[in-house]
């Protein structure tokens, strides 16, 4: 591969802050609720950023188009991809009763980043359309092609604990694992969730509440 553009290094390091933030919020939020029922990953943040630029890069090339800017509807499809087959939100050994708030509580934080992306509102979404989504979309979701990228990952810190972007790129070559390979299956779940949130954000009105009042196509 190529050596890594600058300006590609600067995107992938700003892109650490707002995952770990979006891992953390979503921590706080349950641990608010149900005290101590789950913890973050404590290098979410860069594990997570490195991840989504392998996905995002292996899609382009799948798709002959390396060059394009990412939409922002393929951004939200693939930082939630990278979010569910990571899971960075764990739920801890002393969590003692698990409810349906920390069941889903990667499928949370996948969202939170969706719903920024995408300028969703959440807060007005029938709570059984959420768990149909979390439970039948995104609870699937896995992303083999990472593997490679998370065996390194691990081997270098087989302890997880916090680790900045430079420390992570000093012991690990971002390029060097930038030639993941998509088989049908990642890529159809891929294109399925971009289909899933250009519709979601597209549809006139607000998107959850029309399908979720039987809104159907004018020819349909």
């Amino acid at each position: 591969m190529a050596p890594e553009d600058p300006s590609r290094t600067l995107d992938r390091r700003g892109r650490v802050e707002i995952l770990a933030k979006c891992v953390s919020d979503t921590v706080e939020f349950i641990n608010g609720r149900s005290p101590g029922a789950v913890e973050g990953h404590p290098a979410a943040g860069v594990l997570l950023a490195n991840c989504y630029f392998l996905v995002s890069d292996a899609y382009k090339r799948r798709r002959g188009m390396q060059d394009s800017r990412t939409h922002k509807y393929k951004v939200a499809a693939f930082t939630v991809a990278t979010i569910m087959a990571i899971r960075p939100v764990r739920i801890t050994e002393t969590a003692d009763v698990v409810s349906t708030t920390v069941a889903f509580s990667n499928q949370q934080c996948a969202m939170r980043a969706a719903q920024a992306l995408l300028g969703l509102d959440l807060e007005r979404i029938d709570d059984d359309f959420i768990r149909r989504l979390y439970d039948s979309v995104f609870d699937p979701i896995e992303l083999p092609c990472l593997a490679s990228y998370l065996a390194a990952f691990e081997a270098a810190y087989d302890r997880p604990r916090a680790a900045s972007f430079e420390e992570v790129e000093a012991r690990i070559d971002f390029n060097a694992h930038n030639a993941l390979t998509l088989s049908r299956a990642e890529l159809s779940m891929l294109e399925s969730l971009i289909n899933q949130f250009t519709t979601l954000e597209q549809a006139a009105g607000h998107p959850f509440l029309r399908l979720l009042q039987g809104w159907r196509w004018p020819w349909s």
